[in-house]
């Protein structure tokens, strides 16, 4: 499973907190304790009103000399992108492309000229979809015009659209048909996404992630957006992996446990 750890984002009040207090050390424990926790690469976004560029650098020589984890730049300014780019020591994603004209015609560019993983978010000037054959056209679209740019499926990286589950009765239903017809349609490419979404509105909110989680690992999911160090979360997607079969033999399971890490 690849696990983006989400915690070093400018919008969280600790890390705005901690940019504002310029504290170098409250951003090094966020990075060393998803890069424990397992995490595969880490979210970097500055998303500061001003001055996103500047935090973006900061957070960036930060995380980069506490641990030698990939980045996901996560930005919505094409600038504060490429200044990233120029900074990364590994393959990065980047987080993310859409369907909207703006943003695709600023983004396309960027990731068909760099060497990177991209996050594909089946948005669109339409809005989320609405249907498992509205993502599925929307699928079709965005990673033909990613592949046309030169980029493999498996640097691409879609992402459903997790809704909140309660406010629509199939929200749930249609983004895990979905995830399995793209796994069946594209083997190659990488099924990714803020399960957290789906739980916005309702109580003990873990709960659902984790079992909206371990479901669509069922489905096919084989990346997600999440907070690594939520406790449960990490032996859980393990032990999915034994069952779908995805961790043959349980190798990873068992070296999980012998490192105490479950």
């Amino acid at each position: 499973m690849i696990i983006i750890g989400e915690k070093i984002n400018a919008t969280r009040k600790q890390v705005a907190a901690a940019i504002e207090a310029k504290d170098r050390k409250a951003i090094e424990e966020l990075a060393l304790s998803q890069q424990q926790a397992t995490a595969t690469y880490l979210d970097v976004n500055g998303g500061h009103p001003t001055r996103e560029i500047e935090v973006v650098k900061w957070l960036l020589d930060i995380v980069q000399n506490t641990v030698d984890l990939p980045i996901s730049l996560d930005s919505s300014n094409p600038k504060v992108i490429l200044e990233g780019l120029k900074l990364v020591k590994n393959k990065p994603i980047i987080n993310s492309i859409s369907l909207e004209k703006d943003r695709l015609k600023q983004y396309l560019p960027i990731v068909a000229d760099h060497e990177c993983g991209l996050i594909a978010l089946l948005m669109s000037d339409a809005g989320v979809p609405t249907s498992v054959d509205d993502r599925k056209q929307r699928s079709e679209d965005l990673i033909g015009k990613l592949t046309d740019a030169g980029k493999k499926l498996n640097e691409i990286f879609v992402d459903p659209c997790f809704l909140a589950i309660y406010t629509e009765a199939n929200a749930g239903l249609d983004v895990l048909e979905h995830i399995r017809w793209m796994r069946h349609r594209w083997p190659e490419l990488h099924i990714t996404g803020g399960v957290s979404n789906s739980s916005y509105g309702l109580p003990k909110r873990k709960w659902i992630n984790q079992a909206y989680l371990m479901i669509a690992i069922a489905a096919g999911m084989d990346s997600v957006i999440i907070d690594p160090c939520i406790e449960g979360t990490v032996p859980l997607i393990l032990a999915a992996e034994v069952v779908t079969g995805t961790d043959q033999m349980g190798m990873n399971y068992i070296e999980a446990g012998r490192a105490e890490k479950l």
